[in-house]
C-alpha cells in the first residue's frame, strides 16, 4: 500500500512540474507582441525626416536685383506691377517694363505704322515688343499677353501668335532667357461667352506645353491669385466693379513674391548637378574609384495702386 501512495505523488509532482513550463511558456508568448510593436512603431520616425530634408533643400527666393536685368512685356495687367515696382523696389528690384493698354500677342506683331497700332513706348521712342530685350539691354524677358486676344481669337489662333512673338524676340536677342507667365484669371461675376476663365485656362495649358516643348519657363501665375473655383481672387482685385481683370497692392505683391520664389526654383533645376557629374568630379579629386562607384556608373542610368483701364486692358 505503501509503494502504491509513493507512485501516486510521484506521478502528481511530475504533472505539476509541466504544468509550471507550460504558464512559463504561455507568459512569454504573451509577451512577444510587446516587442514587434515596439519595432513596428520604429519606421513611422523615417517620413518627417525626409520631410524636413526636403523642406531644407527648397531654395530661398531669389533677391530682388536678380530682376535687375530683366524686362517686362505684357498689357495693362503687367502696367499695374510696373507702378507696384516703381513705388517698392524690394519687389522686382531695377526691372524694367515694356508695355501698353490693349496689347495682345496679335496687335504685337503688327508694324509701327499700322493704323490702331498701340506699341508700347520705351524713353520716349515707340518700340515693337520683340525688340524690348533689344533696346533695354535685359538678358531675360517675361512675356505675359493674352486677355486681350482670347476673347476675340480664341486660344488656338492666340497660341500661334506667342510662338511667333517668341521667335521674334529671339532673332533679336538669340541669348535671351525667354519666360512666359500665364494670363491671369477675371473674376467670376465678369466672366461672358465672350472670354471666361475656361477660355483662359485653355489657352494657358497650350502655353505651358509649347513652353515645355521649346525649353522656356512657364511661370503659372494665375493659380496664385485664384480663389477655390478658379477666378481671380477679389482681395487681390482693383477694378471689381468695371473689367474685373486688374490687380492691387496686394495682388502685385503675391505675383513678384512668387516671381522670386519660382526662379529661384528654376535656377536650382538648372544648375544642379547631375549624379554622374557629382560621381565624375569625385573620380577625378582623388584620382580613383570605388567599387560603388564602378557599380552606379554601370547603371547609365507700393502706396495703394487701383489701376484699371475703362475701356481697354
Amino acid at each position: 500500500m505503501k509503494k502504491w501512495i509513493a507512485l501516486l505523488l510521484a506521478m502528481l509532482t511530475v504533472t505539476a512540474l509541466g504544468a509550471c513550463q507550460t504558464n512559463k511558456k504561455d507568459d512569454k508568448a504573451t509577451e512577444a507582441p510587446a516587442a514587434t510593436a515596439a519595432v513596428t512603431e520604429a519606421p513611422t520616425q523615417a517620413p518627417a525626416t525626409e520631410a524636413a530634408a526636403v523642406s531644407a533643400q527648397a531654395p530661398a527666393p531669389v533677391d530682388a536685383s536678380w530682376f535687375n536685368d530683366a524686362v517686362f512685356v505684357g498689357d495693362s495687367v503687367t502696367l499695374a506691377l510696373d507702378y507696384a515696382c516703381s513705388g517698392d523696389k524690394t519687389l522686382l528690384g531695377n526691372a524694367q517694363f515694356v508695355c501698353a493698354q490693349s496689347l495682345g500677342y496679335h496687335n504685337a506683331l503688327w508694324d509701327l505704322d499700322t493704323e490702331g497700332a498701340v506699341h508700347p513706348t520705351y524713353q520716349g521712342e515707340t518700340i515693337l515688343s520683340e525688340t524690348a530685350a533689344e533696346k533695354t539691354g535685359a538678358n531675360k524677358v517675361f512675356v505675359m499677353l493674352g486677355v486681350n486676344d482670347i476673347g476675340t481669337y480664341g486660344a488656338d489662333d492666340t497660341m500661334e501668335q506667342a510662338k511667333q512673338l517668341a521667335e521674334r524676340i529671339l532673332s533679336h536677342t538669340p541669348g535671351v532667357k525667354l519666360y512666359f507667365q500665364s494670363t491671369t484669371p477675371m473674376l467670376a461675376d465678369k466672366e461672358s461667352g465672350w472670354l471666361n476663365n475656361d477660355k483662359i485656362t485653355d489657352f494657358n495649358e497650350q502655353l505651358k506645353t509649347y513652353c515645355a516643348e521649346q525649353g522656356y519657363s512657364f511661370i503659372d501665375v494665375y493659380h496664385q491669385v485664384c480663389d477655390d473655383s478658379g477666378a481671380l481672387n477679389p482681395t487681390y482685385c482693383s477694378d471689381p466693379d468695371n473689367q474685373g481683370i486688374h490687380f492691387n497692392t496686394d495682388g502685385c505683391t503675391v505675383w513678384a513674391n512668387y516671381l522670386k520664389s519660382t526662379v529661384a526654383q528654376l535656377e536650382a533645376a538648372t544648375e544642379a548637378p547631375t549624379q554622374a557629374d557629382t560621381q565624375a568630379d569625385s573620380s577625378s579629386t582623388d584620382g580613383s574609384s570605388t567599387p560603388e562607384d564602378s557599380s552606379s556608373s554601370s547603371d547609365d542610368g507700393m502706396v495703394e495702386i487701383n489701376y484699371y483701364a475703362p475701356d481697354e486692358q
